[in-house]
């Protein structure tokens, strides 16, 4: 008797047939189950008022990050920042003060890039603004005290407005490059 016209055959093939449908079935779905939350950009924590301060290597306050609210994404390991505010001290009586409407931070944590109404200030010692800077991204790289945009910005000083596209500033020594389309005007303030 041939093996094909065995009375058992279509049932054995039916059953192998219905086992690799199965596992066939069951791999795809697991596939693009796996993919299905790979591609989802939802939360997996937050934290409400957030306060993190990093120390220089002498041991020493160098910048407190807050946001009213932070989000993390395990997707991409992503931060997300609800009204970032940054204090940068540099070993002087007044730290620079860094306020942006929504931030992000990459895996990486090098980089905290800030959107929205960004605004970068420094207090003179009658408690005024010294120095104004407001643009509308910023990327800062908090452990060397840098920051950069390659949006325009407008520089408001004690006697001057400055418009540029384009800065980099360097905390640490108080410094900042204006890139392109620099224009300033003299202004005189009015004295407190």
């Amino acid at each position: 008797m041939n093996a094909l016209s065995h009375p058992w055959f279509p049932a054995i093939a039916t059953a192998v047939l219905a086992g690799i449908t199965f596992w066939l079935w069951q791999s795809i779905e697991d596939d693009s189950s796996q993919a299905l939350n790979r591609a989802r950009h939802e939360p997996d924590y937050y934290l409400v008022e957030m306060v993190r301060e990093t120390m220089n290597r002498e041991g020493g306050l160098q910048s407190v990050l807050t946001a009213e609210q932070v989000f993390h994404y395990p997707d991409d390991d992503s931060t997300e920042l609800a009204q970032p505010h940054m204090e940068i001290y540099n070993g002087t009586d007044s730290p620079w003060q860094v306020v942006a409407e929504r931030g992000l931070v990459k895996a990486d944590n090098e980089v905290i890039t800030l959107q929205g109404r960004v605004e970068i200030w420094r207090v003179d010692a009658q408690g005024r603004r010294q120095y104004e800077i407001i643009t509308s991204e910023l990327r800062i790289f908090p452990k060397v005290q840098y920051a950069e945009t390659d949006n325009a910005a407008i520089i408001k000083g004690p006697a001057t407005v400055t418009k540029t596209v384009g800065f980099r500033a360097n905390f640490e020594h108080n410094r900042l490059e204006l890139l392109e389309q620099v224009r300033t005007r003299y202004e005189k303030r009015p004295s407190a």
